[in-house]
């Protein structure tokens, strides 16, 4: 008996340890809390000085948060000089004096500090829900509003901030920008975890709902990353809910983004097997605090969603996180894709790195859609 209740409690322990590890590797898929990293740099002249990294020797203009609540903003250009453990890049502007001290601050892809970089009369919307709940939103108002609507989708773990790469090419083009936020993205309303778009896909309705109610003649949606699952689950539910879809970087199959995920961590591949079934199962769920369990069959839209709707992917084989191969498989499974590969890029940098590229891509796909068709876009392969 003595052994008898050894045995039950080792198997306990082990049972416990196992829900703990499973947890926290279902809350790496669908957690919704920000993971953006500190780095130690300080200012040297006209310079900032970083760790040197994958991250920070990447070619374009980045930005870098720093204060007490990392409310300032940097914007940090190209590299000067570079050795094998630090790296000085260009300091372009900032928000507020940078101490030549070494301090806190994290490095982003995002290049602007806030709304008023691309329009000082934005405005503050508020969208309502159908559940009776509303997000925040940034608009952007071009010269007549019955003309198309721009709708700017983040990704999961970020913020509106994203998406003004993308708006600033549609102001560009002169077309109204509305830049949403859903449940459990960034500033959006509160979520205990993501669904990866399996429910967060009615808050993009609304927000069209919204935009129409206001004078949209059409709305395109242009999503980054997670936000694209939005808008292709929309699809499966109303195949004319939006005329027009831009992906960056996008999410097109979730099953697949886990199994890489896991291999890129070094895990044995039956853990992305695990992993699936516990988000999938309606008790194992629980413990990542998900609302619903996920479909993953669902959250393949490369496979199982036939959209007429004009689209255009852009994406960079550099991308890590979400391989580009994916969006390659969605773009040969529906006719209206055409797919633009940029230089090798990190998860979402596209814009960054290859700015020509995608600001002519994503211009081009504005101003063709508003004449009825898409225009050809051009093959960025490196």
């Amino acid at each position: 008996m003595k052994v008898a209740g050894v045995v039950a409690a080792i198997l306990g322990v082990l049972a416990a340890t196992a829900a703990v590890v499973l947890r926290m590797l279902a809350r790496r898929v669908v957690g919704v809390e920000p993971r953006r990293k500190t780095l130690t740099v300080r200012r040297v002249g006209d310079a900032i000085e970083l760790p040197r990294s994958d991250l920070t020797v990447v070619d374009g203009n980045y930005g870098l948060w720093f204060g007490e609540r990392f409310e300032h903003h940097a914007l940090i250009g190209p590299v000067v000089s570079s050795d094998g453990t630090r790296v000085t890049r260009r300091l372009l502007k900032t928000t507020a004096p940078i101490d030549t001290e070494p301090f806190e601050a994290q490095w982003t892809g995002h290049t602007m500090s806030g709304p008023a970089e691309i329009d000082p009369d934005w405005e503050n919307a508020v969208i309502p829900l159908r559940d009776g709940a509303s997000a925040p939103a940034w608009l952007f108002r071009a010269t007549t509003v019955d003309g198309p609507w721009v709708i700017h989708v983040q990704g999961i773990r970020t913020s509106r901030l994203v998406t003004l790469r993308s708006v600033e090419v549609a102001q560009s083009v002169g077309l109204t920008s509305l830049v949403i936020t859903y449940r459990g993205a960034g500033d959006g309303p509160k979520a205990s975890a993501s669904t990866l778009g399996q429910r967060e896909w009615s808050d993009l309705a609304d927000a069209i709902d919204y935009a129409r109610s206001r004078g949209a003649g059409a709305v395109y949606v242009v999503a980054w990353s997670m936000g694209a699952g939005l808008a292709l689950e929309l699809l499966r539910y109303d195949p004319t809910a939006f005329d027009r879809l831009a992906l960056i970087a996008p999410a097109t199959n979730w099953r697949a983004i886990i199994r890489h995920g896991v291999k890129r961590a070094g895990l044995p591949g039956f853990v992305a097997s695990v992993v699936t079934w516990a988000l999938g199962s309606r008790v194992a769920s629980r413990l990542a605090r998900m609302p619903v369990p996920l479909d993953f069959d669902r959250l393949d839209w490369s496979r199982n969603l036939r959209s007429s709707v004009p689209t255009v992917v852009i994406h960079s084989r550099g991308d890590e996180e979400i391989p580009v191969h994916l969006s390659q498989q969605f773009a040969s499974g529906h006719l209206t894709v055409t797919l633009v590969e940029t230089a090798a890029a990190p998860h979402g940098w596209e814009v960054n790195v290859d700015p020509k590229l995608v600001r002519k891509s994503l211009a081009s796909w504005l101003e063709g859609s508003i004449g009825g068709e898409l225009s050809p876009l051009s093959d960025g392969k490196p």
